[in-house]
Order: structure tokens, then C-alpha cells, then sequence
């Protein structure tokens, strides 16, 4: 003689299973939210750091075009706002120092260009720096 399972035995059993499922299927589905966050403030990240590094190379060529036109550092610090298109909300600081040596009989001139860009309050989630540096020697 053989014995059957109770029928309300086994709908508690399914009942039990598919519960599981439900907790182990949420717990994915908030995983895959927390992970896209992540990957989210990743990626507006290194979209400032690249528009950062694109605004200090825009105040050292706006550096070494003063040096063309006046032939020596525009200022020793000039701040740059910056107000249209990507580059919207970074302030650039350029600093520019010179000195003068002689090599032989023949005096140089030396200009060293500092650019510095930053978006953001330091310290803030959306908030980037970038510095550049050149030499010039005339």
C-alpha cells in the first residue's frame, strides 16, 4: 500500500518555492539597480575629468597666444571664465612665471605656463581638477 502526500501539504511546499524565487528575483533586481547608479556616476565622471583636462588646455592656448602677441606672460595669474557650450561652469587659473638666463653670449627667456581647471566644490560628488604645465624658452 502506498501512501499519498496530503494535497494541501504540497501547495504549501509551492507555496514556499515560489516565494524564494520572488526574494532571490528582488534581490537581483536591486543589485542590477545599485550596479547601474554606479556605473552612471562613473561615467558622468570621466566625462568632467575629460571636459577638465579640455578647459586647462584651453587657458594654456590662451596663455601661449598672449605670449606670440605680447612676448612675455600676460599676467602672473588670470582667471578664465569660462561660460559657453561644454566647458560651461569650470573656472580656469593660469599662472605664468618667466625668468632670464644667459647660455654662452645669448640671453633666454624662459615662461613657465601653469593652467588649472576645476568644476564643482572640492569634496562634492561632481567634482573634478585637472592641472597642466608648459615651458616655453625664446
Amino acid at each position: 500500500m502506498r501512501l499519498e502526500a496530503d494535497p494541501m501539504r504540497r501547495r504549501g511546499f509551492a507555496l514556499v518555492a515560489a516565494l524564494v524565487v520572488l526574494v532571490l528575483l528582488g534581490s537581483m533586481g536591486a543589485l542590477m539597480v545599485r550596479v547601474t547608479g554606479v556605473e552612471q556616476v562613473g561615467t558622468s565622471l570621466s566625462l568632467l575629468g575629460a571636459r577638465a583636462d579640455l578647459a586647462a588646455r584651453s587657458g594654456l592656448e590662451w596663455a601661449v597666444h598672449r605670449v606670440v602677441i605680447d612676448g612675455d606672460c600676460p599676467a602672473p595669474t588670470t582667471t578664465l571664465p569660462l561660460g559657453e557650450g561644454a566647458l560651461t561652469g569650470f573656472r580656469v587659473v593660469v599662472a605664468c612665471a618667466a625668468t632670464t638666463h644667459v647660455e654662452g653670449t645669448v640671453e633666454r627667456r624662459s615662461l613657465e605656463v601653469r593652467a588649472e581647471a576645476s568644476f564643482g566644490s572640492p569634496g562634492t560628488l561632481e567634482s573634478v581638477y585637472r592641472e597642466i604645465h608648459v615651458a616655453l624658452v625664446r
